[in-house]
């Protein structure tokens, strides 16, 4: 069954939402102000959903806590929140029934009157969405960005014209259930081991990101990073399919945006120029350029010029929680990089900086490859504090590259640094983990982070 759903088609009569955090709350407003019979699901407490439904202006909309039942199958659609399985019972039946499941993103989609610039992979997707932003911005293009960066596609995108453009992040989970979803282009910044909490290999996770390409025509562009080697190889592939541009190296024959030293070069639609010099953007570090490249491209494809778009990427200061600088205490530099969900994210981290590196890493255990980390940690990190439910299996992957100790809190771990640093040193803190062990979400945990390492650097509490 298909559902007509746009922004002139008919609306479904009845629609359950499964998950109750931003995406699905965003979701319900969107479609109850719409006329739309919204039923939430939601497996938190009933005392938790009910405040959530009256803080958000839901009051009217029926919902059930605790679990998913059947009575989520009493729906025109459904629309799965990014936190939850594709493979629960409930949703499994639903598509018995032939009642269509969607992510948020697809609905954001399905009522877009402006296309989308689309960014997913292991690493590296907040930062470059944000550098598009910056870039479109410096050139004056309208446009949002939205996504699984922390702001719902629906609650931004119906209020972008046809001549806008939607910059979206995009999460493996997300891509799991979208059907019509179409870019203009799609990066895939990388693919490394990732999420095997909740995807039974490797292939799977890499397979699911790759549904990015689902809808892909020989007028979009699917741009990939030259320097890995799955992508690399899926370029050759899809070649005959869609636009194909690397980003990251210069792959002869092909459209490139890359870094020659540290000017960013690039070559498109047999055109070839300069962007800049590398040393003015305010973000810095390999990773960066790279991330830089890639927002390069769809700037590109969206029609900012190239000074404007330079200037866009020089301009961008950073993320929270990305090698976010805190504070310094007794000459000890500390940063928060709690975004950190990746073993490959904490080699960013670490080779960022030059050496005397103190790391904090560890959470909720994903099955990342840790080892990946090794050459960094035993070149470049004096100390390890490992906290969290993967503490035990990294240190046993990282055991004599660095001395390593085990903190019970995040509390505990920052103490434990203090005494463990001296002046000239930096202490990191690169989890390479999900937070859903310890804390609400990583934004949470960069917060508990900030909020300790400022007390004792002897500053204001924030709000305080």
């Amino acid at each position: 069954m298909d559902v007509m759903f746009d922004m002139i088609g008919t609306f479904p009569s009845r629609v359950t939402i499964l998950g109750a955090a931003r995406s699905g709350i965003a979701a319900a407003k969107f479609l109850r102000d719409r006329g739309v019979t919204v039923f939430l699901s939601d497996r938190c407490p009933q005392e938790k959903l009910e405040k959530i439904i009256a803080e958000n202006g839901l009051a009217g909309v029926t919902f059930e806590a605790q679990k998913h039942t059947e009575a989520a199958l009493k729906a025109n659609l459904i629309i799965l929140s990014p936190g939850v399985p594709s493979d629960l019972p409930v949703v499994v039946q639903a598509k018995k029934l032939s009642i269509p499941v969607w992510s948020e993103m697809e609905l954001g989609f399905r009522v877009s009157r402006a296309p989308f610039l689309a960014v997913t992979g292991s690493t590296g997707k907040s930062t470059t969405v944000s550098l598009v932003g910056s870039a479109l911005a410096s050139a004056g293009i309208e446009h949002v960005v939205a996504g699984n960066i922390g702001l719902p596609v629906i609650g931004l995108t119906p209020n972008v014209s046809q001549k806008g453009f939607v910059v979206a992040e995009v999460s493996s989970f997300q891509l799991e259930t979208i059907e019509r979803f179409h870019p203009k282009a799609a990066v895939v910044t990388n693919l490394t081991k990732n999420h095997l909490d909740r995807y039974p290999s490797e292939e799977a996770y890499c397979s699911a990101k790759m549904e990015i390409s689902r809808n892909l025509t020989q007028n979009d562009y699917l741009i990939l990073n030259a320097c890995d080697a799955r992508l690399f190889s899926w370029g050759k592939e899809m070649s005959g399919r869609v636009r194909i541009v690397y980003f990251g190296a210069n792959v002869p024959g092909h459209d490139s945006f890359w870094c020659d030293g540290t000017i960013m070069m690039y070559r498109f639609t047999e055109t070839c120029g300069t962007l800049g010099d590398c040393r003015r953007m305010k973000l810095q570090g390999r990773h960066n350029f790279d991330n830089a490249s890639a927002a390069a491209v769809l700037a590109k494809i969206a029609g900012a010029p190239d000074e404007a778009i330079f200037d866009g990427l020089s301009s961008f200061k950073g993320l929270p929680h990305r090698l976010e600088f805190v504070a310094e205490i007794d000459g000890v530099r500390w940063y928060n990089d709690s975004k950190s969900t990746t073993a490959e994210s904490i080699d960013c981290a670490v080779r960022s900086f030059d050496g005397n590196v103190h790391l904090i890493a560890g959470g909720k255990d994903k099955g990342c490859d840790f080892s990946v980390v090794g050459k960094a940690v035993k070149e470049r990190v004096k100390s390890v504090v490992l906290i969290g439910e993967a503490a035990a299996r990294i240190e046993s992957q990282w055991k004599g590259l660095a001395p390593i100790i085990r903190a019970l809190t995040l509390q505990d771990a920052i103490e434990k640094m203090i005494s463990g640093t001296r002046q000239g040193d930096t202490v990191v803190f690169s989890p390479g983990c999900s937070s859903f062990d310890m804390f609400r979400d990583f934004e949470d945990r960069g917060e508990q982070f900030c909020l300790v390492v400022r007390k004792y650097a002897g500053r204001e509490m924030p709000n305080g």
